[in-house]
Protein backbone atom coordinates (compact mmCIF):
# COMPACT_ATOMS: atom_id res chain seq x y z
CA UNK A 1 0.00 0.00 0.00
CA UNK A 2 1.14 3.12 -1.19
CA UNK A 3 0.29 7.06 -0.59
CA UNK A 4 0.21 8.81 -3.64
CA UNK A 5 2.10 12.43 -2.98
CA UNK A 6 0.83 15.47 -2.66
CA UNK A 7 1.91 17.08 -5.99
CA UNK A 8 0.94 15.48 -9.33
CA UNK A 9 3.77 13.95 -11.46
CA UNK A 10 3.65 13.55 -15.46
CA UNK A 11 4.77 10.85 -17.13
CA UNK A 12 4.93 10.81 -21.44
CA UNK A 13 1.57 8.29 -21.82
CA UNK A 14 -0.40 10.50 -18.68
CA UNK A 15 -0.48 12.05 -16.01
CA UNK A 16 -0.42 10.72 -12.36
CA UNK A 17 -3.60 10.69 -10.27
CA UNK A 18 -4.74 12.96 -7.68
CA UNK A 19 -2.50 15.42 -5.86
CA UNK A 20 -3.98 15.64 -2.64
CA UNK A 21 -3.52 12.36 -0.82
CA UNK A 22 -5.20 8.96 -1.69
CA UNK A 23 -4.19 5.63 -0.46
CA UNK A 24 -3.86 3.27 -3.22
CA UNK A 25 -4.02 -0.71 -2.80
CA UNK A 26 -3.11 -2.77 -5.72
CA UNK A 27 -4.19 -6.38 -6.67
CA UNK A 28 -1.16 -9.04 -7.02
CA UNK A 29 0.21 -9.18 -10.60
CA UNK A 30 1.38 -12.50 -12.83
CA UNK A 31 3.70 -13.40 -15.47
CA UNK A 32 3.28 -11.99 -18.48
CA UNK A 33 1.42 -14.47 -20.86
CA UNK A 34 -0.83 -15.85 -17.60
CA UNK A 35 -4.18 -14.82 -16.74
CA UNK A 36 -4.08 -11.81 -13.74
CA UNK A 37 -6.91 -12.76 -11.20
CA UNK A 38 -6.94 -10.60 -8.56
CA UNK A 39 -6.76 -12.09 -4.81
CA UNK A 40 -9.98 -13.13 -3.21
CA UNK A 41 -9.44 -10.81 -0.57
CA UNK A 42 -8.22 -7.88 -0.49
CA UNK A 43 -7.64 -7.74 3.27
CA UNK A 44 -7.94 -4.84 5.63
CA UNK A 45 -7.31 -1.25 4.10
CA UNK A 46 -7.84 1.73 7.32
CA UNK A 47 -8.10 5.70 6.36
CA UNK A 48 -10.11 8.47 8.17
CA UNK A 49 -13.59 9.75 8.28
CA UNK A 50 -13.88 12.41 5.12
CA UNK A 51 -10.22 11.88 3.82
CA UNK A 52 -8.35 10.59 2.53
CA UNK A 53 -9.80 8.44 -0.31
CA UNK A 54 -9.01 5.10 -0.64
CA UNK A 55 -8.24 3.69 -3.55
CA UNK A 56 -8.18 -0.12 -4.80
CA UNK A 57 -7.12 -1.57 -8.62
CA UNK A 58 -7.68 -4.32 -10.51
CA UNK A 59 -6.63 -6.21 -13.46
CA UNK A 60 -8.93 -7.48 -16.11
CA UNK A 61 -7.31 -8.55 -19.47
CA UNK A 62 -10.25 -10.42 -20.55
CA UNK A 63 -12.31 -7.48 -20.72
CA UNK A 64 -14.51 -7.21 -24.39
CA UNK A 65 -15.83 -4.29 -26.23
CA UNK A 66 -15.66 -0.82 -25.08
CA UNK A 67 -13.85 -0.84 -21.61
CA UNK A 68 -16.05 2.48 -20.50
CA UNK A 69 -19.46 0.47 -21.00
CA UNK A 70 -17.94 -2.09 -18.83
CA UNK A 71 -20.19 -1.72 -15.48
CA UNK A 72 -18.66 -3.68 -12.21
CA UNK A 73 -20.08 -2.42 -8.35
CA UNK A 74 -18.28 -2.30 -5.07
CA UNK A 75 -20.75 -2.65 -2.15
CA UNK A 76 -19.35 -0.73 1.22
CA UNK A 77 -21.25 -2.15 4.27
CA UNK A 78 -21.31 -0.03 7.46
CA UNK A 79 -21.00 -2.27 10.57
CA UNK A 80 -23.87 -0.77 12.17
CA UNK A 81 -25.66 -1.89 8.69
CA UNK A 82 -27.60 1.51 9.35
CA UNK A 83 -24.87 2.98 6.13
CA UNK A 84 -24.08 2.33 2.90
CA UNK A 85 -22.09 2.93 -0.16
CA UNK A 86 -22.72 1.34 -3.46
CA UNK A 87 -19.73 2.78 -6.18
CA UNK A 88 -18.60 1.38 -9.26
CA UNK A 89 -15.25 0.93 -11.19
CA UNK A 90 -13.58 3.28 -13.72
CA UNK A 91 -11.67 2.21 -16.72
CA UNK A 92 -8.28 3.26 -16.13
CA UNK A 93 -6.24 2.48 -19.23
CA UNK A 94 -5.21 -0.39 -20.52
CA UNK A 95 -6.59 -3.97 -18.56
CA UNK A 96 -6.91 -1.59 -15.37
CA UNK A 97 -10.03 -0.82 -13.32
CA UNK A 98 -10.12 1.05 -10.17
CA UNK A 99 -12.48 1.77 -7.64
CA UNK A 100 -12.58 4.69 -4.62
CA UNK A 101 -13.75 4.87 -1.25
CA UNK A 102 -14.20 7.80 1.06
CA UNK A 103 -15.30 7.22 4.77
CA UNK A 104 -18.57 8.62 6.08
CA UNK A 105 -18.86 6.92 9.83
CA UNK A 106 -15.72 6.12 11.54
CA UNK A 107 -16.07 2.11 12.62
CA UNK A 108 -15.53 -0.80 10.15
CA UNK A 109 -16.65 -1.11 6.60
CA UNK A 110 -17.31 -4.51 4.74
CA UNK A 111 -17.09 -4.17 0.73
CA UNK A 112 -17.53 -6.58 -2.07
CA UNK A 113 -17.02 -6.43 -5.97
CA UNK A 114 -19.85 -7.68 -8.60
CA UNK A 115 -19.49 -7.97 -12.13
CA UNK A 116 -21.98 -10.45 -13.38
CA UNK A 117 -23.56 -10.30 -16.77
CA UNK A 118 -27.04 -9.75 -17.68
CA UNK A 119 -27.75 -13.84 -17.29
CA UNK A 120 -26.18 -13.98 -13.94
CA UNK A 121 -22.70 -15.34 -15.33
CA UNK A 122 -19.27 -13.61 -14.35
CA UNK A 123 -18.52 -11.96 -17.37
CA UNK A 124 -15.63 -10.06 -15.56
CA UNK A 125 -13.86 -12.80 -13.05
CA UNK A 126 -11.32 -10.80 -12.45
CA UNK A 127 -13.46 -8.36 -10.81
CA UNK A 128 -16.07 -10.06 -9.21
CA UNK A 129 -16.48 -11.86 -5.34
CA UNK A 130 -13.42 -9.56 -4.02
CA UNK A 131 -13.81 -8.82 -0.92
CA UNK A 132 -12.06 -6.48 1.85
CA UNK A 133 -12.44 -4.38 5.06
CA UNK A 134 -12.20 -0.81 5.92
CA UNK A 135 -11.38 0.60 9.23
CA UNK A 136 -12.21 4.42 9.18
CA UNK A 137 -10.74 5.77 12.49
CA UNK A 138 -11.74 9.72 13.58
CA UNK A 139 -9.77 12.29 11.06
CA UNK A 140 -7.22 13.91 13.10
CA UNK A 141 -8.07 17.17 12.02
CA UNK A 142 -11.30 17.90 14.01
CA UNK A 143 -12.47 20.80 12.02
CA UNK A 144 -12.20 18.72 8.81
CA UNK A 145 -14.80 19.02 6.30
CA UNK A 146 -17.30 16.45 4.70
CA UNK A 147 -19.70 16.30 1.96
CA UNK A 148 -21.76 19.39 0.89
CA UNK A 149 -25.09 18.93 2.13
CA UNK A 150 -27.98 21.48 3.54
CA UNK A 151 -30.05 22.43 6.34
CA UNK A 152 -33.37 23.65 4.60
CA UNK A 153 -32.59 26.42 2.80
CA UNK A 154 -29.20 27.09 3.96
CA UNK A 155 -25.81 25.39 2.40
CA UNK A 156 -24.14 23.23 4.77
CA UNK A 157 -21.14 20.90 5.43
CA UNK A 158 -20.60 17.93 7.54
CA UNK A 159 -17.36 18.63 9.75
CA UNK A 160 -15.95 16.86 12.07
CA UNK A 161 -15.60 13.38 13.99
CA UNK A 162 -19.16 13.79 15.06
CA UNK A 163 -20.62 14.54 11.83
CA UNK A 164 -22.26 17.84 12.99
CA UNK A 165 -23.73 19.87 10.36
CA UNK A 166 -22.38 23.51 9.76
CA UNK A 167 -24.16 26.07 7.49
CA UNK A 168 -22.00 28.07 5.37
CA UNK A 169 -22.65 29.96 1.81
CA UNK A 170 -19.90 29.21 -1.01
CA UNK A 171 -18.80 31.51 -3.28
CA UNK A 172 -16.84 30.61 -5.90
CA UNK A 173 -14.16 32.30 -7.56
CA UNK A 174 -13.26 31.72 -11.44
CA UNK A 175 -9.86 31.05 -11.59
CA UNK A 176 -9.08 29.27 -14.84
CA UNK A 177 -8.53 31.45 -17.80
CA UNK A 178 -10.56 30.27 -20.84
CA UNK A 179 -7.77 28.44 -22.83
CA UNK A 180 -8.37 25.22 -22.45
CA UNK A 181 -8.17 22.81 -19.14
CA UNK A 182 -5.37 23.89 -17.48
CA UNK A 183 -3.55 20.78 -17.14
CA UNK A 184 -0.66 21.65 -14.83
CA UNK A 185 0.01 21.49 -10.95
CA UNK A 186 1.31 24.90 -11.20
CA UNK A 187 -1.58 26.29 -12.24
CA UNK A 188 -3.91 25.12 -9.86
CA UNK A 189 -1.75 25.71 -6.79
CA UNK A 190 -0.90 29.23 -8.38
CA UNK A 191 -5.16 29.86 -8.89
CA UNK A 192 -5.62 28.19 -5.10
CA UNK A 193 -3.18 30.66 -3.41
CA UNK A 194 -4.68 33.50 -5.00
CA UNK A 195 -8.60 32.55 -4.57
CA UNK A 196 -8.57 31.39 -1.56
CA UNK A 197 -5.31 32.34 0.74
CA UNK A 198 -4.94 35.85 -0.86
CA UNK A 199 -8.78 36.41 -1.45
CA UNK A 200 -10.54 34.43 0.95
CA UNK A 201 -12.91 32.77 -1.22
CA UNK A 202 -14.22 29.04 0.51
CA UNK A 203 -14.52 27.75 -3.39
CA UNK A 204 -13.74 28.11 -6.87
CA UNK A 205 -15.57 27.36 -10.08
CA UNK A 206 -14.45 25.06 -12.92
CA UNK A 207 -16.76 24.98 -16.36
CA UNK A 208 -16.05 21.64 -17.87
CA UNK A 209 -18.47 21.06 -21.17
CA UNK A 210 -16.04 19.42 -23.69
CA UNK A 211 -13.24 18.80 -21.74
CA UNK A 212 -14.53 16.06 -20.71
CA UNK A 213 -13.60 13.97 -23.25
CA UNK A 214 -10.75 15.75 -25.09
CA UNK A 215 -8.61 17.71 -22.50
CA UNK A 216 -7.28 19.88 -25.43
CA UNK A 217 -10.19 20.92 -27.07
CA UNK A 218 -10.57 24.09 -28.16
CA UNK A 219 -13.35 26.22 -27.09
CA UNK A 220 -14.59 23.59 -24.57
CA UNK A 221 -15.98 21.80 -27.63
CA UNK A 222 -17.94 18.28 -27.17
CA UNK A 223 -16.57 15.64 -29.47
CA UNK A 224 -18.11 12.03 -29.17
CA UNK A 225 -15.20 10.41 -28.07
CA UNK A 226 -14.73 8.37 -24.46
CA UNK A 227 -13.89 10.43 -21.21
CA UNK A 228 -10.27 11.63 -21.44
CA UNK A 229 -8.60 10.60 -18.23
CA UNK A 230 -6.70 13.96 -18.74
CA UNK A 231 -9.48 16.28 -18.38
CA UNK A 232 -10.26 14.02 -14.97
CA UNK A 233 -7.01 13.63 -13.46
CA UNK A 234 -6.82 17.95 -13.47
CA UNK A 235 -10.16 18.07 -12.01
CA UNK A 236 -9.66 15.75 -9.41
CA UNK A 237 -6.33 17.34 -8.46
CA UNK A 238 -8.38 20.22 -8.09
CA UNK A 239 -11.11 18.99 -5.91
CA UNK A 240 -8.63 17.94 -3.93
CA UNK A 241 -6.41 20.16 -2.98
CA UNK A 242 -9.52 22.68 -2.65
CA UNK A 243 -11.16 20.17 -0.10
CA UNK A 244 -7.84 20.51 1.65
CA UNK A 245 -8.15 23.56 1.98
CA UNK A 246 -11.55 24.03 3.36
CA UNK A 247 -13.30 24.67 0.14
CA UNK A 248 -15.87 23.62 -2.46
CA UNK A 249 -15.68 22.92 -5.94
CA UNK A 250 -18.90 24.35 -8.50
CA UNK A 251 -18.27 21.92 -11.64
CA UNK A 252 -20.49 23.43 -14.80
CA UNK A 253 -21.23 20.21 -17.08
CA UNK A 254 -22.06 21.65 -20.18
CA UNK A 255 -22.07 24.74 -21.90
CA UNK A 256 -23.85 26.76 -24.90
CA UNK A 257 -25.35 24.23 -27.85
CA UNK A 258 -24.40 26.97 -30.55
CA UNK A 259 -20.84 26.73 -29.25
CA UNK A 260 -20.88 23.03 -29.52
CA UNK A 261 -21.01 22.73 -25.44
CA UNK A 262 -23.57 20.73 -24.86
CA UNK A 263 -23.43 16.75 -25.03
CA UNK A 264 -26.46 16.59 -27.91
CA UNK A 265 -23.54 18.63 -29.94
CA UNK A 266 -21.50 15.23 -30.11
CA UNK A 267 -23.77 12.42 -28.74
CA UNK A 268 -26.36 13.50 -30.78
CA UNK A 269 -29.27 14.02 -27.83
CA UNK A 270 -29.54 14.74 -24.25
CA UNK A 271 -30.94 13.84 -21.22
CA UNK A 272 -28.22 10.37 -20.77
CA UNK A 273 -30.22 8.27 -23.62
CA UNK A 274 -26.99 8.17 -25.66
CA UNK A 275 -23.87 5.17 -25.44
CA UNK A 276 -21.73 8.25 -25.45
CA UNK A 277 -23.22 10.38 -22.60
CA UNK A 278 -24.15 7.25 -20.12
CA UNK A 279 -20.01 6.16 -20.40
CA UNK A 280 -19.18 9.84 -19.33
CA UNK A 281 -21.93 10.33 -16.20
CA UNK A 282 -20.61 6.64 -15.41
CA UNK A 283 -17.31 8.10 -15.20
CA UNK A 284 -17.92 11.10 -13.83
CA UNK A 285 -19.81 9.29 -10.90
CA UNK A 286 -17.59 6.35 -10.32
CA UNK A 287 -14.32 8.66 -10.03
CA UNK A 288 -15.50 11.83 -8.73
CA UNK A 289 -18.25 10.55 -6.73
CA UNK A 290 -16.45 9.10 -3.78
CA UNK A 291 -14.38 12.62 -3.55
CA UNK A 292 -16.45 15.11 -0.60
CA UNK A 293 -15.96 18.96 -1.54
CA UNK A 294 -17.74 19.46 -4.84
CA UNK A 295 -21.03 20.25 -6.56
CA UNK A 296 -22.46 20.40 -10.02
CA UNK A 297 -24.65 22.43 -12.37
CA UNK A 298 -25.81 21.83 -15.77
CA UNK A 299 -24.49 24.93 -16.78
CA UNK A 300 -25.74 27.95 -18.48
CA UNK A 301 -28.12 28.91 -21.55
CA UNK A 302 -30.02 26.00 -20.52
CA UNK A 303 -33.22 26.54 -22.31
CA UNK A 304 -32.01 26.67 -25.53
CA UNK A 305 -30.91 23.25 -25.68
CA UNK A 306 -32.53 20.94 -22.63
CA UNK A 307 -35.77 20.27 -21.61
CA UNK A 308 -37.29 19.74 -18.17
CA UNK A 309 -37.86 15.92 -19.15
CA UNK A 310 -33.90 15.24 -20.37
CA UNK A 311 -32.94 17.33 -16.73
CA UNK A 312 -34.96 14.91 -14.55
CA UNK A 313 -32.89 11.95 -17.09
CA UNK A 314 -29.12 13.36 -16.58
CA UNK A 315 -30.06 13.50 -12.68
CA UNK A 316 -31.49 10.54 -11.95
CA UNK A 317 -28.84 8.63 -13.82
CA UNK A 318 -25.90 10.50 -12.62
CA UNK A 319 -27.81 9.93 -8.62
CA UNK A 320 -28.13 6.31 -9.86
CA UNK A 321 -24.57 5.51 -10.41
CA UNK A 322 -23.03 8.07 -7.25
CA UNK A 323 -22.52 6.07 -4.13
CA UNK A 324 -22.19 9.38 -2.21
CA UNK A 325 -24.83 12.32 -2.60
CA UNK A 326 -23.27 15.33 -4.38
CA UNK A 327 -25.58 18.16 -4.75
CA UNK A 328 -27.11 19.20 -8.61
CA UNK A 329 -28.27 22.22 -10.21
CA UNK A 330 -29.55 23.52 -13.47
CA UNK A 331 -29.69 26.96 -13.66
CA UNK A 332 -33.04 28.60 -14.74
CA UNK A 333 -33.64 32.04 -16.54
CA UNK A 334 -36.07 34.35 -16.70
CA UNK A 335 -36.98 37.15 -14.93
CA UNK A 336 -39.75 35.27 -12.58
CA UNK A 337 -38.25 34.13 -9.04
CA UNK A 338 -40.06 30.53 -9.16
CA UNK A 339 -37.73 27.61 -10.38
CA UNK A 340 -39.35 25.42 -13.17
CA UNK A 341 -36.88 23.92 -15.51
CA UNK A 342 -35.73 21.19 -13.18
CA UNK A 343 -37.93 20.75 -9.95
CA UNK A 344 -36.45 17.91 -8.28
CA UNK A 345 -32.71 19.76 -8.42
CA UNK A 346 -30.85 19.48 -4.96
CA UNK A 347 -30.50 23.64 -5.51
CA UNK A 348 -32.20 25.77 -7.14
CA UNK A 349 -30.22 28.18 -9.63
CA UNK A 350 -31.16 31.66 -10.91
CA UNK A 351 -29.92 33.25 -14.05
CA UNK A 352 -30.70 36.23 -15.61
CA UNK A 353 -29.78 38.72 -13.38
CA UNK A 354 -26.49 39.41 -15.84
CA UNK A 355 -25.57 43.07 -14.01
CA UNK A 356 -26.20 42.04 -10.59
CA UNK A 357 -29.05 40.95 -8.53
CA UNK A 358 -30.69 43.10 -6.45
CA UNK A 359 -31.24 42.07 -2.64
CA UNK A 360 -34.73 42.03 -2.32
CA UNK A 361 -34.76 39.76 -5.48
CA UNK A 362 -32.40 37.62 -3.93
CA UNK A 363 -34.96 37.67 -0.80
CA UNK A 364 -37.48 36.43 -2.39
CA UNK A 365 -35.91 33.56 -4.28
CA UNK A 366 -34.83 32.43 -0.51
CA UNK A 367 -38.47 32.60 0.82
CA UNK A 368 -39.97 30.94 -2.66
CA UNK A 369 -38.43 27.53 -1.33
CA UNK A 370 -37.26 27.04 2.36
CA UNK A 371 -36.15 23.25 1.75
CA UNK A 372 -33.17 23.83 -0.89
CA UNK A 373 -30.35 25.84 -0.74
CA UNK A 374 -29.94 29.00 -3.30
CA UNK A 375 -27.25 29.81 -5.88
CA UNK A 376 -27.13 32.79 -8.42
CA UNK A 377 -25.21 31.01 -11.00
CA UNK A 378 -24.83 33.77 -13.26
CA UNK A 379 -20.99 34.76 -13.63
CA UNK A 380 -20.35 38.25 -12.30
CA UNK A 381 -17.07 40.56 -13.11
CA UNK A 382 -16.04 43.16 -13.23
CA UNK A 383 -17.35 44.62 -16.83
CA UNK A 384 -20.79 43.24 -15.30
CA UNK A 385 -21.29 44.84 -12.21
CA UNK A 386 -18.95 47.84 -13.27
CA UNK A 387 -16.16 47.84 -10.57
CA UNK A 388 -14.42 45.93 -8.27
CA UNK A 389 -16.42 47.32 -5.60
CA UNK A 390 -19.53 46.43 -6.90
CA UNK A 391 -18.73 42.95 -6.80
CA UNK A 392 -17.50 43.01 -3.17
CA UNK A 393 -20.88 44.93 -2.62
CA UNK A 394 -22.74 41.95 -4.22
CA UNK A 395 -20.55 39.50 -2.42
CA UNK A 396 -22.33 40.87 1.04
CA UNK A 397 -25.79 41.31 -0.63
CA UNK A 398 -25.88 37.50 -1.05
CA UNK A 399 -24.92 36.89 2.65
CA UNK A 400 -27.45 39.36 3.82
CA UNK A 401 -30.17 38.26 1.39
CA UNK A 402 -30.40 34.96 3.28
CA UNK A 403 -27.49 32.79 2.27
CA UNK A 404 -27.22 33.14 -2.06
CA UNK A 405 -24.24 31.29 -3.51
CA UNK A 406 -22.75 33.30 -6.41
CA UNK A 407 -19.99 33.00 -9.07
CA UNK A 408 -17.29 35.65 -9.10
CA UNK A 409 -14.97 36.50 -11.10
CA UNK A 410 -12.37 39.27 -12.15
CA UNK A 411 -12.55 40.46 -16.14
CA UNK A 412 -14.20 37.73 -18.05
CA UNK A 413 -11.94 35.38 -20.24
CA UNK A 414 -8.80 37.22 -18.03
CA UNK A 415 -10.55 35.90 -14.33
CA UNK A 416 -7.82 34.39 -13.37
CA UNK A 417 -6.55 37.91 -12.77
CA UNK A 418 -5.83 38.80 -9.28
CA UNK A 419 -8.21 41.70 -7.74
CA UNK A 420 -6.43 45.12 -7.08
CA UNK A 421 -7.83 45.33 -3.70
CA UNK A 422 -7.74 41.52 -2.09
CA UNK A 423 -8.43 43.09 1.25
CA UNK A 424 -12.04 43.83 0.89
CA UNK A 425 -12.66 40.12 -0.86
CA UNK A 426 -10.80 38.16 2.29
CA UNK A 427 -12.37 40.74 4.77
CA UNK A 428 -15.73 39.34 3.89
CA UNK A 429 -14.49 35.45 4.40
CA UNK A 430 -13.19 36.42 7.74
CA UNK A 431 -16.16 38.38 8.99
CA UNK A 432 -18.42 35.58 7.73
CA UNK A 433 -16.15 32.25 9.31
CA UNK A 434 -18.78 31.07 12.08
CA UNK A 435 -21.03 33.59 11.34
CA UNK A 436 -23.90 32.92 9.10
CA UNK A 437 -25.86 30.27 11.45
CA UNK A 438 -28.94 27.91 10.42
CA UNK A 439 -31.35 29.84 11.89
CA UNK A 440 -30.78 33.10 10.35
CA UNK A 441 -33.60 35.23 8.59
CA UNK A 442 -33.32 38.57 6.17
CA UNK A 443 -34.88 40.94 8.25
CA UNK A 444 -34.61 44.53 6.62
CA UNK A 445 -36.86 46.16 9.69
CA UNK A 446 -34.25 46.18 12.02
CA UNK A 447 -31.76 48.60 10.09
CA UNK A 448 -31.77 51.59 7.99
CA UNK A 449 -29.48 49.42 5.90
CA UNK A 450 -29.54 45.23 5.55
CA UNK A 451 -30.02 42.75 8.59
CA UNK A 452 -29.90 39.51 9.39
CA UNK A 453 -31.13 37.39 13.00
CA UNK A 454 -32.10 34.56 14.65
CA UNK A 455 -35.69 34.10 15.49
CA UNK A 456 -34.41 34.05 19.13
CA UNK A 457 -33.27 37.35 18.36
CA UNK A 458 -29.67 36.43 20.41
CA UNK A 459 -27.43 36.91 17.64
CA UNK A 460 -27.46 40.02 14.75
CA UNK A 461 -25.61 40.86 11.50
CA UNK A 462 -25.93 44.63 10.17
CA UNK A 463 -24.71 45.76 6.81
CA UNK A 464 -24.31 49.11 5.70
CA UNK A 465 -22.66 50.61 2.21
CA UNK A 466 -21.24 54.09 2.33
CA UNK A 467 -22.31 55.71 5.79
CA UNK A 468 -20.59 56.64 9.10
CA UNK A 469 -23.82 55.35 11.42
CA UNK A 470 -26.10 51.93 11.72
CA UNK A 471 -29.40 51.93 13.19
CA UNK A 472 -30.41 48.86 14.32
CA UNK A 473 -32.99 47.79 16.29
CA UNK A 474 -32.47 45.17 19.32
CA UNK A 475 -35.43 44.66 20.60
CA UNK A 476 -36.34 41.18 22.39
CA UNK A 477 -32.49 40.60 22.41
CA UNK A 478 -31.95 38.50 25.84
CA UNK A 479 -29.87 40.82 28.07
CA UNK A 480 -26.55 42.43 27.00
CA UNK A 481 -24.41 40.81 23.89
CA UNK A 482 -21.04 41.77 22.62
CA UNK A 483 -20.03 43.62 19.53
CA UNK A 484 -18.07 44.27 16.84
CA UNK A 485 -17.84 46.46 13.75
CA UNK A 486 -15.78 45.58 10.78
CA UNK A 487 -15.08 48.14 7.83
CA UNK A 488 -15.37 46.30 5.08
CA UNK A 489 -13.72 47.90 2.69
CA UNK A 490 -10.11 47.46 4.44
CA UNK A 491 -8.26 44.51 5.83
CA UNK A 492 -9.92 42.58 8.68
CA UNK A 493 -9.57 44.76 11.50
CA UNK A 494 -12.38 44.02 14.27
CA UNK A 495 -13.93 47.28 16.62
CA UNK A 496 -15.52 46.31 20.09
CA UNK A 497 -18.25 47.90 20.32
CA UNK A 498 -20.10 45.75 22.65
CA UNK A 499 -21.65 44.71 24.86
CA UNK A 500 -25.11 46.45 23.16
CA UNK A 501 -27.74 46.31 25.39
CA UNK A 502 -31.71 45.52 24.51
CA UNK A 503 -33.46 47.90 22.49
CA UNK A 504 -33.54 50.41 19.53
CA UNK A 505 -29.78 52.14 19.18
CA UNK A 506 -27.48 53.66 16.80
CA UNK A 507 -24.18 53.25 16.16
CA UNK A 508 -21.90 55.96 14.94
CA UNK A 509 -18.72 54.89 12.87
CA UNK A 510 -15.35 56.65 13.04
CA UNK A 511 -15.69 57.50 9.39
CA UNK A 512 -17.30 57.11 6.44
CA UNK A 513 -17.29 53.39 4.51
CA UNK A 514 -19.45 50.33 3.95
CA UNK A 515 -19.53 49.15 7.85
CA UNK A 516 -20.54 45.54 9.21
CA UNK A 517 -22.18 44.78 12.54
CA UNK A 518 -22.54 41.73 14.62
CA UNK A 519 -24.20 41.06 17.84
CA UNK A 520 -24.56 38.18 19.66
CA UNK A 521 -22.95 35.35 20.80
CA UNK A 522 -22.08 32.13 18.24
CA UNK A 523 -24.22 28.96 19.14
CA UNK A 524 -24.26 25.62 18.16
CA UNK A 525 -24.07 24.38 14.73
CA UNK A 526 -27.37 23.95 13.15
CA UNK A 527 -29.20 20.39 13.28
CA UNK A 528 -30.65 18.72 10.21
Amino acid sequence: MTRIAATRTECPAVLALLAAALLCISAATAAEGERLIAPAEFGESKTTLWSPTLEWTLKNPSHEGNPFDLVAKVAFTHESGDAKHVTEMFHAGEDTWKFRFTGTRTGKWTFTTQANGRNGTTRDPELHGRKGTVTVRPNPDPDAYGFVTNVGNKWARHQGNEGKIVTFVPHFRMSFAKKGLDPGSTQIDSALDMAMRDEGFNGVFRFMAGWWVDAGAKGARFADRDPDPRAFETLEELILKTHARGGVVHIWYCGDLGRKQAPQSAFGDNGAETKGERRLLRHIAARLGPLPGWIMGYGYDNPEHVTTGELRSWGKYLRDHMGWKHYLGARDQGGNINYTSWPEADFYSRGHWFRGAPCEDMVKAVRSDREKPHSFDERWWIKRLESEENLRRQLWLCNMAGGVSSIIGNQGSRSADPFSNPHGFKTFSRFWEGRFLGGMTHDNGISDGYGLRTEDRATYIFYKQDTSSVQMDLSGMPGPQPAVAVDTKKKYREIDIGPLKAGKQTWKAPYKSDWAIAVGKSFEPAKP
